[in-house]
C-alpha cells in the first residue's frame, strides 16, 4: 500500500482505524496547525507521502445576506481544521509542508465552491483550493458541493465512510494552471480503509507501489 496520512479534525464525528502505511493525525479546536505540519514532515522524511487525506467540516453560506444571496452553500469560506482553520488569509502557511505529499484529497463540504458573484471574495473556493495546491506543491482534489458521510458504530470510535462525491470533483495542479473536473482521486479514503489501494482510473500510475 502507498504511504498515506489522514489529517482528521475530530469535529467530524467518528474515527479513522489504523491501517498499514497510514499515519493518523488528529486535530480539534485547540490544535495549532503547525503541530500537524511537523508531524506530516516527520512522515515525509522517510519518503514522500502519496496522499494526504484532509477530513474536516467546511464553512459555507456565511455572510450571504451582505451579498444579496440566499444560498445555504454560497461558496467556500474555508475549512474547519484545527484552531487556525484554513482560508484565503492563511492558506500560505501550508508552504510549511511544501513537497511533502504528492496528492491532497479534501473531504469537506463545498471546499472548491465558487458561486457566480463570489469570484475574488473570501468565498472563492476554487481560488482557495488552487492556492493550497500552489503552496504545498501537491495536486489537490476537492469538490464543489456539500458532502455526506456515515459513521459505522460497529468499530471502535466509529469508522468514517464518505461514499460517492457530491457535485463536481476538481483536480488542482500545483503549477497554478486551471483546475480540471475528474471522477475520482488517485486513492479514495473509503478504498484505502477497505484495503483497495488504487481506483481503476489510476491503476497504472501507482501499481508498482501496491505490490
Amino acid at each position: 500500500m502507498p504511504k498515506c496520512v489522514a489529517l482528521h479534525d475530530r469535529r467530524v464525528e467518528g474515527g479513522v482505524p489504523n491501517r498499514p502505511n497510514l499515519t493518523i493525525i488528529n486535530t480539534d479546536e485547540h490544535t495549532c496547525i503547525q503541530k500537524a505540519f511537523m508531524e506530516i514532515n516527520a512522515v515525509a522524511r522517510s519518503g514522500k507521502i502519496h496522499t494526504l487525506f484532509v477530513i474536516c467540516h467546511g464553512y459555507t453560506g456565511l455572510e450571504v445576506e451582505a451579498l444579496n444571496r440566499s444560498d445555504d452553500d454560497a461558496g467556500s469560506w474555508g475549512l474547519e481544521l484545527g484552531k487556525d482553520e484554513v482560508d484565503l488569509s492563511n492558506v500560505s502557511n501550508w508552504k510549511a509542508i511544501a513537497d511533502a505529499a504528492e496528492n491532497i484529497v479534501v473531504y469537506s463540504c463545498s471546499a472548491a465552491d465558487t458561486q457566480p458573484g463570489f469570484e475574488g471574495t473570501l468565498a472563492d473556493g476554487l481560488r482557495l483550493m488552487g492556492s493550497l495546491a500552489l503552496y504545498t506543491g501537491a495536486t489537490v482534489f476537492a469538490a464543489d458541493k456539500p458532502q455526506e458521510y456515515e459513521t459505522f458504530k460497529d468499530l471502535k470510535n466509529g469508522c468514517i465512510e464518505f461514499g460517492e462525491w457530491k457535485g463536481t470533483l476538481w483536480q488542482f495542479p500545483p503549477d497554478a494552471s486551471p483546475p480540471e473536473a475528474v471522477l475520482e482521486a488517485p486513492i479514495e479514503f473509503d478504498d484505502f480503509m477497505n484495503g483497495i489501494c488504487v481506483t481503476p482510473a489510476h491503476e497504472q500510475e501507482i501499481a508498482s507501489q501496491c505490490r
